[in-house]
């Protein structure tokens, strides 16, 4: 492979990424608040929508891996689903930010269910292939973790545009007033993630021969599940709901707690930047202490900069420096996610000689949706905790759960974290492993 096309690849590579996040942010950023405060659903019902959602992705994230494990195509078994599943993704996103004139509240609630659960599975079609082709791009395993920086730097600007910029262009729509504006929002960014998933399907390419090449079933793909698999499931369960629901909490918390709305641009311009440079030592530093022990140091940063926002009175500078410390932090582990999981494919294939990339990728992405219906469920159970009414100053308990959500939550998994990483053995393993087949 080329110097010229390995460069267009992680670009490609990374740019379906950067087109999920100009949807799944805007689902994740500001979906509960367009429900809560625009279609004036209690706070309680979203949550429940949200969780009850679940057990459709349950069901849709593990048809598709089984999907994409049997697929074969002149393309690959991955990259169709970036060229077919993009149009989908971008018109069930629309809609889940459409809300028509209902003559009852139960009507919109059922309405926010069906469209969720429709913009969830586009999701899915697009964003399990996406986990599971890495194993696909290149065996080369300083590759991978270029691949996975290019990944999350993109997806990182994605992100960043969605929360620098929805909030002005809502505004310019007509803001909350508007119920429309929401939508029209969202088409812009939907226009520009279907862009995004065609260039990643032009510039990438399966080229690593899997262990065997016939279609695998959904019994077959479940015999390649272990011990060290199901292990890192649970660390990125713990992991991710800590994210999220700090995540989840970021517009709360600036208008309610900090009372300076005019703040979250500057933290999600913060928050990206941090990302971006923190994600790009990620090669370099993983090769010269490896990932565990990464990941322990990212886990301890983030840990001291929630204390920056406990400590902070609201003073912004404060607050800006939590937020560098955290997000660069988050930011280097959602990378390693990605290259965790490429490496437990490769062990669970080194065990047991099957190649079930698309069924492993599929409960991993189920795991990444579970925790940002449950980030809902959680903030949304505080919030009413404490009284919470939309757009209205909130009383002291009310700023109080909204804390223990935004900054009390995500350091428990953190802690949490740390402790089941060191059963993780997986680095270790496939290193044993190598050196067993020379």
């Amino acid at each position: 492979m080329n110097k010229r096309f390995v460069m267009r690849q992680r670009f490609g590579y990374g740019a379906a990424d950067m087109g999920s996040n100009f949807v799944w942010s805007m689902i994740t950023t500001y979906l509960a608040v367009f429900y809560t405060d625009v279609a004036s659903i209690s706070a309680v019902t979203v949550g429940m929508i949200m969780l009850v959602s679940k057990f459709v992705d349950a069901c849709t994230d593990v048809m598709m891996g089984v999907i994409v494990d049997r697929t074969r195509t002149r393309w690959g078994k991955c990259r169709p689903y970036f060229l077919f599943g993009a149009i989908p993704l971008a018109l069930f996103a629309v809609v889940t930010f459409f809300m028509p004139e209902f003559d009852s509240d139960l009507k919109k609630v059922i309405y926010a269910f069906i469209t969720f659960n429709l913009v969830s599975t586009g999701y899915t079609i697009v964003n399990t292939p996406l986990s599971a082709i890495l194993p696909s791009l290149t065996d080369d395993m300083h590759e991978r973790n270029v691949l996975v920086t290019f990944r999350m730097i993109m997806a990182a600007i994605g992100g960043f545009c969605v929360t620098t910029f929805a909030t002005p262009v809502i505004n310019r729509f007509g803001g909350n007033s508007n119920t429309k504006s929401y939508c029209y929002t969202m088409v812009i960014f939907s226009i520009f993630a279907m862009i995004l998933f065609f260039f990643a399907f032009m510039n990438t390419k399966e080229s690593v021969a899997s262990v065997k090449a016939e279609k695998v079933t959904f019994k077959q793909g479940i015999k390649a599940v272990n011990g060290q698999y199901i292990l890192f499931i649970f660390i990125m369960f713990v992991f991710m709901l800590g994210f999220a629901v700090k995540q989840a909490g970021v517009v709360y918390y600036y208008t309610y707690v900090v009372e300076k709305v005019n703040v979250i641009p500057i933290q999600a311009a913060v928050t990206s930047v941090s990302m971006i440079v923190s994600q790009s030592s990620l090669p370099m530093l993983v090769k010269k202490i490896g990932k565990k022990k990464c990941m322990c140091l990212m886990a301890l940063i983030a840990f001291i900069g929630n204390f920056f926002f406990i400590f902070s009175n609201n003073n912004v500078l404060m607050l800006i420096l939590g937020t560098v410390l955290v997000w660069s932090a988050l930011g280097f582990l959602m990378g390693m996610r990605f290259s965790l999981l490429a490496d437990v494919v490769d062990y669970c294939e080194m065990k047991s000689g099957i190649q079930a990339a698309g069924i492993l990728s599929s409960l991993d992405s189920f795991v990444a949706k579970l925790t940002f219906g449950l980030n809902v469920t959680l903030f949304t159970a505080l919030m009413s905790l404490g009284g919470y009414v939309p757009n209205q100053q909130q009383t002291d308990l009310e700023k109080f759960f909204i804390n223990i959500g935004f900054i009390g939550i995500p350091m428990l998994c953190l802690v949490l974290m740390v402790v089941l990483l060191r059963f993780f053995k997986v680095e270790e393993l496939l290193e044993q492993g190598k050196k067993g087949t020379k």
